[in-house]
Order: C-alpha cells, then sequence, then structure tokens
C-alpha cells in the first residue's frame, strides 16, 4: 500500500510541476521541454532529491520517448519532404557530417574513450523538428522555401540520426568497431527501415479504411498504437531502438486518410507520457559538476564550451551547401542547431547503457540544452529582421 501512495505522489509532482514549469517556459519564449527538463534537475538527486529513478518510472518515460518519436512520424510531410529533397539531403548530410567528426574528435581531445566519444558526437548529429517546425509557425515563416529545405533536412536528419542510433547501439553492445561491422549493422538498419516502411505504406492505408468503419469511440487511435507498439517489438528483434521502430510506425500512418484523426487523439496520451521523458532525463543530470568554486570541475566547463562551440558550428556550415541564388543559408544553418529531443534520447541511452558517467551525461545534456535555448532567440531575431528588411 505505501508504494503505491508513493508512486502516486511522485507521479503527480512530476505531472505537475511539469505543467507548471513548461508554462514558464513558454512565457520566456522557449520550448516547454526546457521547463520539463529544469524540473527532472531541481527534484532529482543532485537537487532536493524528491525523486530518484525507478523501473517503473523508466518504463514509463521510455513509452513517452516512443510516443513521441511515433508523433514525429506522424506528423512528417512526405509531399513537402520530396519537393525541396535535393538541397535538404544535402544540408542534412553535411548537418550529420561535420557535427560527427567536429565532436568525436572535441570529446577525445576531453578523455572520452573511444566508445564514448562515438556515442556521444552522434547525439550532435541531431536536429529537433519540433522545436524548428514551432518557431516558422508562430513567424508566420513556415511557407518560405528556407522553412521547406530546413524542415525537409530535419525530417532527413531524423532518419539518418535514428539509423546512427541503431548503428551506434549495436557497435557498443557488441564491443568491436570495424568497417565489416558498420557495414553489417548499417545494410540491416536500412533493410528494416526501407522493407518496414514500403510494407507499411502498401498494407496500412487499406487496413485503416477498414478499422475507421466500426463504431467504437477511439477504435482508430488504440489500433494506430498498437501498431506503434507492433513496430517496435519488431524493431528491439531486429536489434535496433524501440523509437525507432515508434519513428517508422508514425511515418507508415502519415500516408493514410485517419493520420490526422489519431494525431489529434494521441494528444492526451502525449501530453501525460513525453513530460515523464523529459522529467526523467533531467533527473539523471548531476548539477555539482558545475559548480565553479571546485577546480576539478573546470574540465566540464571546458568540455561544455569546446563542444557547444562544435555543436553550433557544425550545423551553421550545413546551410551554406545551398547555393541557390535569394535563400539565406545562415538562417537555414541557425535552422539546424537545436538539438532537442532526440538529442536527448541519444544522451538518455548513452547513460542507460552505462557508455556515458554521470558527468559525461550532464556535460552532454548542457550542450543540448544551450542548443535548444539559443536557437528560437535567433532565429526570431534574424526572421523579424528579414521581413523588416521587405
Amino acid at each position: 500500500m505505501h508504494d503505491i501512495f508513493s508512486f502516486l505522489i511522485v507521479l503527480s509532482s512530476i505531472l505537475f510541476f511539469a505543467m507548471l514549469f513548461g508554462e514558464f517556459a513558454l512565457k520566456l519564449g522557449q520550448s516547454v521541454v526546457m521547463g520539463e527538463l529544469i524540473v527532472g534537475i531541481i527534484m532529482g538527486p543532485s537537487v532536493l532529491a524528491i525523486i530518484n529513478e525507478t523501473q517503473t518510472l523508466s518504463n514509463i518515460s521510455e513509452l513517452g520517448a516512443m510516443i513521441l518519436l511515433f508523433e514525429v512520424g506522424l506528423s512528417t510531410n512526405i509531399k513537402k519532404f520530396l519537393k525541396s529533397s535535393g538541397w535538404a539531403s544535402a544540408v542534412a548530410i553535411i548537418g550529420v557530417v561535420l557535427p560527427y567528426f567536429f565532436g568525436y574528435f572535441g570529446f577525445l581531445l576531453f578523455g572520452f574513450t573511444n566508445s564514448q566519444a562515438i556515442f556521444a558526437a552522434s547525439a550532435l548529429t541531431a536536429t529537433s523538428v519540433g522545436i524548428t517546425a514551432k518557431v516558422f509557425m508562430d513567424l508566420q515563416y513556415i511557407e518560405t522555401e528556407e522553412a521547406e529545405i530546413v524542415l525537409g533536412a530535419a525530417i532527413i536528419d531524423d532518419i539518418i540520426g535514428l539509423t546512427i542510433l541503431a548503428i551506434v547501439s549495436r557497435l557498443i553492445t557488441n564491443g568491436t568497431i570495424d568497417f565489416k561491422t558498420i557495414a553489417s549493422i548499417s545494410g540491416y538498419a536500412i533493410l528494416f527501415l526501407i522493407s518496414s516502411i514500403v510494407i507499411g505504406i502498401l498494407v496500412a492505408p487499406t487496413f485503416f479504411k477498414f478499422i475507421s468503419k466500426m463504431k467504437r469511440s477511439y477504435v482508430t487511435l488504440i489500433v494506430g498504437i498498437v501498431f506503434c507498439f507492433i513496430v517496435s517489438s519488431f524493431s528491439i528483434k531486429a536489434k535496433l531502438a524501440p523509437i525507432v521502430g515508434a519513428f517508422i510506425a508514425g511515418l507508415i500512418l502519415s500516408v493514410t486518410k485517419q493520420k490526422e484523426k489519431i494525431n489529434k487523439e494521441i494528444k492526451p496520451i502525449s501530453a501525460f507520457f513525453v513530460p515523464i521523458f523529459f522529467v526523467m532525463m533531467g533527473i539523471n543530470i548531476d548539477v555539482s559538476i558545475f559548480n565553479p568554486f571546485v577546480v576539478s570541475n573546470m574540465k566540464i566547463w571546458g568540455l561544455v564550451a569546446t563542444i557547444f562551440i562544435v555543436a553550433l558550428v557544425g550545423k551553421i556550415l550545413s546551410g551554406f551547401i545551398v547555393f541557390k541564388k535569394g535563400i539565406d543559408k545562415f538562417l537555414i544553418g541557425i535552422s539546424m542547431v537545436p538539438r532537442g529531443e532526440v538529442g536527448l534520447i541519444f544522451a538518455g541511452i548513452g547513460l542507460q547503457t552505462n557508455v556515458f558517467k554521470t558527468q559525461d551525461y550532464s556535460a552532454l545534456i548542457a550542450v543540448i540544452m544551450l542548443t535548444t535555448f539559443i536557437t528560437p532567440m535567433m532565429l526570431k531575431y534574424l526572421i523579424l529582421k528579414k521581413k523588416n528588411k521587405r
């Protein structure tokens, strides 16, 4: 009885304060994610020690990550993606390659092992679709050519990033890194991605057309979530992260006529589970390592500063691959900077698999939060400046 009492109090606290701090973050012009992460930091062991990670909370958190990636896939506009796929692909590839290699050598410089550097650098390849899209929508810039390129690049970036996550996770687990292993895992991951998407797109529209005729309330949503969990289960069997399967499931259902209905009805479920994921990410951050009065922490500050510059420059340079006249290359580059939820997922898996120590994880989260924090402000300035010149 005491256990369920404690669990309900902890869960209630997480949800209430995530909502409260998320609202504060919005009023300050920041992403809700920032507020939820801060809640985790404050309530976690390194500050108030109100909440500790348990297996139950960890499982709920993982469900939150899956639902989040399912939504990202579901919200993907394949037609817009194809329209700007050429330049978008170029931006995405450069935006993955440069941060990865800059980050890899940067982490090695600060004493990371080869495995840690590979995993940490992989987290820098991500781009948050949600954060960038929200800024474009709020400033009524969503239908511009720059926005189409950025959103297409962010979608490709997510696909590449999730594939890298699968590859790196397998490499870390196997403990060996060679070309044959990389080729094998890459091929297996790509085969799973392509075959799942092709088969799903061929079957899903007909199946969900049949399901939508049923009279029961929320039947389309329930079957959509079941589909997400099944694809995620197959993803695990294929030695990939469950979030990869969740993203694929959303991508498949994005071509069905029921996608808007599922997307609308899943919002309350997402509002419950996703904040728990971000709060749990914040709980694992040890703020004591950023105490400037402790001499040993100066290395951490140096790491955060170096990797932040690497994370910023690597993505900004990706915008300059677009050689099209009239396109604001710098704006495209800045738009690719926020790592957001995908970067957090990378870091979280690195901690769960014991690739990172707590201080390494905290430094990486600090960089991800900084990129997520500054981008909306910089984009707002650049877009309003462009509009004032017209």
